[in-house]
């Protein structure tokens, strides 16, 4: 029986021209492709590597079978040594991210994170016993052949080569050719293939990709946002890096019925370099039709929030700040149920207070073969970065705001991982508020530092938003200033640096700042220009507010100092104007008696003639 031609080309690596050291390289990159689990970019790069280098295909198909048998017979032997490559080999797995192609694999998967590191040395054992094996098979041949006069006498004949053709395969002419002949290094026909190979799989990620990263996006976006998150398309050119993103709409977690906010399209440019490591960096993002509290459909299902512990319990201690000096911040506004609510929802997207180390799986594996998905907690590197995306119009539900555009830089998935500065920027058309926050995270191993500034907050519309039982009570007045401090899902504490000019405003209440509403607002009925310290503290939603009450009572007293003055002042030329008026009458000329019912003026300039040129009082 004529032997199939698969086993014919094993065969033929013991007495063809394939040299030892391709035998080595084609066993080990077989059992590597096939410990792998699954496909990705790094099964990609072998195919290509095989079509282009002088690879025997047979060996490596062998080779690929044998080491997915051992990949699927040793999941749970992989998941524990990927453990250990995460913890201790991550700068490793962090450099094969990074190169084209095969950085689109998956390294958080422990199994593959193993099979990455453990492949290789499994394959290149076996491929050196091979080729071992295959050097001592050459040799004993060159001998039989070269020792009997009657073998080559036989193997001579016609019938008999042609048989052997049959049953076995080619065959080098004689046994000296096994160690003499030269094997080209590169395929010609190997590399158009290949390259046809990447045309196609540019077709075919076209299709196939824009789902994969559309599931990856919405997983991401709904774990964050603890409610579904939908896109409608996506839609992504590897070849040019435009990308296309219609009909984002983000649950409110609290009313599912409802979107906290939809956008009707994203276009923007990626990083071609970028898409082949698996990464979607996109430097400018153009987003339209940005619209809050719109109706769905269908109702968004929520995602089950863990459990994570006790609500932190406000002590002022941990901030520094006296507890008679603090307020809730709830007091303020007209709803206080909305603001904690709001604040509540805040705090999701807010930095983690506490970044917890990978010591595990994300999920404990329940079956033999969730031993190959499963997937570290934290990914090592940011997946999506947006450095810049600029909304323009958007309606902020906020008479302070209103027509707005927003400016975002450094959005990513992962931005203590990125180790970039995220802003945010707000500029309304209609009132010109401004405001711009950032969040540092480039200090390793610190919490992210909040710094920023504000200008032009009208105070007017402001209180519109405040409770009618507020302290202070603004008509008028343009707020402005400096933050900084820190801001986490677990606490705030942020020192607030405000400047308030062309101020009109009043308080209520039995004591405001430590002194009477009546003499407080008779202060701030004189004074239009205030600059003040507020401390903003607690947990996230709990916050409650510091006011430097010493600095603004000095202010409030120096106000009420200098406008006595005047009064004062404005009294006595009323009183001595109308007695100089009655005892003078018209003995005295006019100019004179302009300047005496001045005495203030006249006082001023009297004391300019009693000084010298030094500026020294006269004796």
């Amino acid at each position: 029986m004529i032997l199939p031609r698969f086993i014919r080309k094993i065969l033929a690596v013991f007495r063809g021209s394939v040299s030892p050291f391709f035998i080595v390289l084609s066993v080990a990159l077989g059992f590597w492709f096939g410990f792998v689990p699954g496909w990705s970019g790094f099964h990609t790069a072998i195919v290509l590597l095989v079509l282009v280098v002088n690879i025997h295909t047979g060996l490596f198909l062998l080779s690929a079978v044998v080491g997915k048998s051992l990949c699927l017979a040793a999941a749970p032997v992989l998941f524990h040594i990927g453990v250990a490559v995460q913890n201790y080999l991550a700068p490793l797995l962090n450099l094969l991210a990074s190169i084209p192609l095969i950085g689109i694999t998956d390294f958080n998967r422990y199994s593959i994170a193993a099979a990455i590191v453990v492949g290789p040395v499994i394959g290149l054992v076996a491929g050196l016993l091979l080729a071992r094996a295959v050097i001592s098979f050459r040799r004993m041949l060159l001998k039989f052949e070269e020792g009997s006069e009657q073998f080559k006498k036989w193997y001579s004949n016609r019938w008999v080569r042609i048989l052997d053709r049959l049953l076995i395969g080619r065959r080098t002419k004689d046994a000296k050719a096994l160690f003499t002949a030269k094997t080209r290094i590169v395929r010609k026909a190997g590399a158009a293939v290949a390259a046809l190979v990447l045309v196609v799989s540019a077709i075919a990620t076209t299709l196939v990709k824009d789902s994969t990263i559309k599931d990856y996006a919405t997983k991401t976006m709904t774990r964050a946002n603890g409610a579904e998150v939908n896109v409608e398309s996506l839609d992504l050119s590897v070849l040019t890096g435009a990308v296309s993103v219609s009909g984002i709409q983000v649950t409110n977690s609290e009313k599912p019925r409802n979107n906290q906010v939809s956008i009707e399209k994203i276009t923007t440019d990626a990083s071609v370099y970028n898409l082949l490591t698996g990464k979607l960096v996109m430097d400018n993002v153009e987003v339209s039709n940005v619209k809050f509290n719109q109706k769905r459909d269908t109702p968004g299902k929520v995602v089950e929030a863990r459990s994570e512990g006790k609500p932190s319990v406000f002590d002022p201690c941990d901030f520094k700040v006296e507890a008679a000096d603090l307020s809730k911040l709830e007091g303020y506004f007209k709803n206080a149920r909305a603001v904690k609510e709001w604040l509540q929802k805040l705090s999701k997207w807010l930095p983690k207070g506490k970044e917890k180390a990978v010591t595990g799986p994300e999920e404990i594996p329940q079956k033999y073969l969730d031993y190959l998905d499963a997937r570290a907690v934290v990914p090592p590197s940011p997946r999506v970065l947006a450095k810049r995306i600029k909304l323009d119009n958007v309606q902020i539900p906020s008479q302070l705001f209103g027509s707005s555009s927003v400016l975002l830089k450094n959005i990513s998935d992962s931005p203590q991982a990125a180790r970039l500065p995220v802003t945010l920027e707000i500029k309304s058309h209609d009132t010109g508020a401004f405001v711009n926050i950032t969040f540092d995270y480039a200090s390793e191993g610190k919490r992210p530092r909040v710094s920023g500034t504000f200008d032009g907050f009208d105070l007017s519309k402001i209180q519109s938003n405040l409770s009618r039982d507020s302290a202070l009570v603004f008509e008028k007045g343009t707020a402005s200033g400096r933050f900084e401090g820190t801001v986490t899902n677990e606490a705030v504490d942020l020192a607030i640096n405000v400047g308030i000019s062309d101020m009109k405003a009043k308080a209520q209440g039995n004591e405001v700042f430590g002194m009477s509403s009546k003499t407080t607002s008779e202060a701030l009925g004189v004074l239009e220009n205030l600059s003040t310290t507020i401390r903003v503290v607690g947990p996230a939603n709990e916050l409650r507010l510091a006011f430097d009450v010493k600095a603004l009572q000095d202010d409030l007293k120096k106000a009420l100092v200098k406008a006595g003055k005047e009064r004062l002042a404005e009294e006595i030329d009323k009183q001595i104007g109308e007695r100089l008026d009655k005892k003078l009458g018209d003995k005295v000329p006019s100019e004179i008696k302009d300047a005496l019912k001045k005495p203030k003026k006249l006082i001023e300039g009297l004391g300019g003639l009693l000084r010298k040129k030094d500026g020294k009082e006269q004796e």
